[in-house]
């Protein structure tokens, strides 16, 4: 989606309110299709009389997070319990203000700062709320208040391993956690990771504020509004952005931030990137880096290593406290496993997810059965730092500690039929007509599985070759989905071994481009 000023525009305040109502009205009518789950209904309107707010948890120039219950309500002859949350508000209005100021004038620089925007919110509400997995947060509520231009996410109430780090630290005078501790939370994110670089996502903010612990044992990653997805080798090169926090960057973002003069000399980054963060995680578990300086490791240890070529394992050679530490967190390889496979300053020689998941140092310390490591982490993190549950937080939810359901019809899980939607390939043709006639180049055809979050990735793709708009994303997923559906309810009832396809017509949600705009969508598929 790309924003077109209207030329002879008035001043910053007047192009700010244009700006405001045809974006909060855009806004509305794309995350119309994701603001609720189906399967696990909460209420929609953020009111007092649905949910009662408590402390401010965090805050910044464009958003706060808030402690919240959502009052009872009953689905059915189904009776449920307030229940604990945070709800997240993204203030896109204050947003949209800020990319006026800061263009100065400049309608090119406007553009390009809402398209930026517009990316990061589809980003962040797409994964949580589409892209489910037992080890990525997801959103139970996501609205829109057209008025303020406000984004409001209803997300589960968890621990931050922030939260959880600090109060070990202080609780143990400071000694390094265990490496078996954080060898199992470094393992349910590698899961994360592994389900997102699998579709080319890069989470880009790694770090112990983005990371969440249920009552439960279940480590979730959250926070997606830095997030990436590199679509194609275009798209890989032109990741440059340094964005997360400075201490958990790799070098390559450190050089970008800090180095780099122009465009042409940042150094692009991929889903390396967060393997480099993994290794910071440890540091931080072990050392409590950044925040004890006497340990001697600088807050941009990535530059210096970039710049010097120099292993870590070399650049703590002379750092007693530190490597003492490493040791004392209970594994003499536990140096060699940082310098080797997270912290190493050449992207392509890091491990991957996947290789971190079948390395050794991780099935020593690590059960066979997650479960059992999930119970370990409640007996021996979660219940000595915070034994009477001083949060009340739930130790049960729908998707806390297990994927139960993903976006699909309640009655696909009476049988096998969402082991079968999972299995298969399906592939999809879309067409783009503008008042009537259509698009040259609107075609698209492309496969996906359900399995993964490959249908975002094909999407996105059609976003980068222009063939759609960002917002519209939201819009086509959902007939897709739907058509998708309907096949799998037409090959069950004729138990058909053939090819089969469903089609669609609909409208697109409202665009800054004048001109009605119909999609004709047919989908199909590959026994």
């Amino acid at each position: 989606m790309s924003y077109h000023p209207s030329r002879g525009s008035g001043r910053n305040d007047a192009k700010a309110m244009e700006l405001r109502r045809s974006f909060g009205s855009i806004l509305v009518d794309a995350l119309k299709y994701i603001r609720v789950d189906a399967r696990d209904e909460w209420p929609i309107e953020m009111v007092k009389s649905n949910y009662t707010r408590g402390d401010v948890l965090s805050s910044g120039n464009f958003g706060q997070v808030v402690s919240a219950r959502a009052r009872p309500i009953t689905i059915g002859f189904t009776h449920v319990e307030p229940r604990a949350c945070v709800i997240k508000t993204c203030e896109i209005g204050a947003r949209l203000d800020a990319c006026v100021r800061e263009s100065r004038g400049d309608e090119h620089e406007l553009s390009l700062r809402v398209d930026k925007l517009t990316r990061r919110i589809v980003m962040e509400t797409y994964i949580l709320n589409r892209v489910r997995h037992s080890n990525i947060m997801h959103a139970h509520v996501t609205t829109v208040d057209e008025l303020t231009v406000s984004v409001h996410m209803v997300l589960p109430r968890f621990y931050t391993l922030d939260l959880l780090i600090d109060k070990y630290r202080r609780e143990k005078d400071g000694e390094p956690m265990p490496v078996r501790i954080m060898l199992m939370i470094i393992r349910q994110l590698c899961r994360a990771l592994l389900y997102l670089h699998s579709s080319n996502i890069v989470h880009n903010d790694v770090q112990p504020e983005n990371i969440y612990l249920t009552r439960s044992g279940t480590v979730k990653l959250g926070h997606f509004a830095c997030a990436r997805m590199l679509t194609s080798e275009k798209a890989a090169g032109e990741c440059r952005t340094p964005t997360g926090r400075e201490e958990f960057m790799c070098f390559e973002k450190q050089f970008n931030l800090r180095i780099a003069k122009a465009l042409a000399e940042c150094k692009p980054f991929t889903t390396a990137a967060d393997i480099w963060s993994l290794g910071v995680l440890i540091l931080h578990m072990v050392s409590y880096f950044p925040n004890e300086k006497w340990h001697r490791l600088p807050r941009n240890f990535a530059l210096q290593m970039g710049q010097q070529k120099m292993p870590f394992k070399w650049m703590i050679s002379e750092m007693v406290q530190l490597r003492v530490r490493l040791a004392q967190s209970g594994d003499e390889n536990l140096k060699r496993f940082l310098s080797d496979k997270l912290l190493n300053i050449d992207a392509e020689a890091r491990a991957t997810a996947q290789q971190l998941l079948d390395c050794s140092l991780m099935k020593k310390w690590c059960y066979a059965d997650l479960d059992q490591d999930k119970s370990y982490l409640v007996r021996k993190f979660i219940h000595e730092l915070d034994w009477p549950n001083r949060f009340k937080l739930e130790t049960d939810g729908y998707n806390y500690d297990a994927c139960e359901a993903k976006d699909i019809p309640a009655e696909f899980y009476w049988d096998d039929t969402w082991k079968e939607l999972e299995r298969r390939r399906f592939g999809f043709r879309l067409s783009v007509y503008d008042a009537g006639q259509k698009r040259d180049g609107s075609d698209i055809e492309q496969q996906f599985s359900h399995a993964d979050a490959t249908l975002f990735e094909v999407l996105l793709c059609a976003v980068e070759l222009g063939q759609l708009e960002m917002f519209d994303i939201f819009a086509v997923d959902h007939n897709i989905r739907n058509l998708c559906f309907m096949l799998m309810g037409i090959n069950n009832s004729k138990h058909s071994p053939y090819r089969s396809s469903s089609r669609k017509g609909f409208f697109k949600p409202h665009s800054y481009n004048d001109g009605a705009q119909l999609y004709h969508l047919v989908c199909f598929n590959d026994i």
